[in-house]
């Protein structure tokens, strides 16, 4: 068993678990699998700072699930228009902006039903920016063919 900590931006701890190691294991395998090293991406049509400016802003969607950034606010904050950031950001990403914050929710949204007993749903949801439970709990479903609620009761008795 290992003490997991979850803070938020200003570093205030929103989340505290005791998980096995196998659990934390998943969970790094997915920080992983949503990060593409920069060397991976030359060759892309895209210069070094381009890649780096995609990989950040992939880092800040993670980082930072809780909000739901426009697809302008991102753009600002790369510095490039929104088609520019679209497309390449497609191009590295193999997916868009909003089916990559997506996935990342649902699947930090596994992780979190699995390793965290104390918290609820209405607490998840608001932690991957959903406003109400009812829109959480029907994009989980629709993703995972299972609502969150009964995921988090069968990962329980596994």
């Amino acid at each position: 068993m290992v003490d997991i900590y979850i803070k938020d931006v200003s570093g205030n701890i929103i989340f505290r678990e005791k998980m096995e190691l196998s659990k934390v294991s998943e969970l790094l395998l997915l920080v992983k699998k949503f990060t593409i090293p920069s060397s991976s991406l030359s060759g892309a049509g895209w210069t070094e700072k381009e890649t780096d400016t995609f990989t950040a802003i992939a880092e800040m969607i993670g980082n930072e699930l809780s909000r739901n950034f426009s697809i302008q606010e991102l753009a600002n904050h790369a510095g490039m228009n929104r088609t520019k950031l679209q497309a390449g950001f497609k191009q590295v990403y193999k997916k868009t902006i909003n089916s990559f914050t997506h996935d990342l929710k649902m699947e930090r949204a596994k992780v979190l039903l699995t390793a965290a007993q104390g918290i609820g749903l209405k607490e998840i949801a608001g932690m991957l920016g959903y406003r109400y439970t009812n829109h959480f709990s029907a994009a989980f479903k629709k993703k995972f063919g299972i609502s969150p609620s009964t995921f988090k009761n069968n990962n329980y008795r596994n």
